[in-house]
């Protein structure tokens, strides 16, 4: 496998997702509802929080990968129904522990806290997507010229 291409490919996936559903159409704020808290996120610490949500998409993708291995998952359905599933159960994970918990004044804590769990339909249509052109990239970049 070649990890420098794979990365590259995921990177671009990622910047096309995250300026396509988060900056063009609003899809955090319009799922949750709640737009001063997304545009505190992705709009005035935007220099931390999108290298943070690449970390982040790549740990997601990373487990995904993880049971699409253990399970032996080629096909490209099959894998966007694995990151669609590991990804909510990741997020629901994420959402209960700081519901769960007393509010800080850490931003993910006040951010599950505010939105609650339509952070998982977010995730989930944004991971999807990102994964979705990751694997459309892969197999146009494979295709003789």
């Amino acid at each position: 496998m070649d990890y420098v291409k794979e990365l590259l490919l995921m990177v671009i996936a990622f910047s096309v997702g995250i300026f396509f559903l988060t900056y063009i159409l609003n899809l955090p704020g319009v799922l949750t509802g709640k737009q001063k808290i997304v545009d505190e996120y992705y709009r005035k610490n935007f220099l931390t929080n999108v290298p943070l949500d690449l970390f982040f998409i790549l740990m997601y993708f990373l487990v995904a990968y993880g049971v699409m291995r253990l399970l032996n998952i080629k096909k490209d359905n099959g894998q966007l129904l694995t990151v669609a599933v590991v990804t909510a159960l990741l997020t629901g994970i994420f959402c209960y522990y700081f519901t769960s918990k007393p509010l800080t004044g850490s931003f993910f804590s006040r951010w599950f806290n505010t939105v609650g769990y339509s952070s998982i339909l977010y995730d989930v249509i944004l991971l999807v997507f990102i994964y979705a052109v990751y694997l459309y990239l892969k197999d146009y970049i494979s295709k003789p010229v």
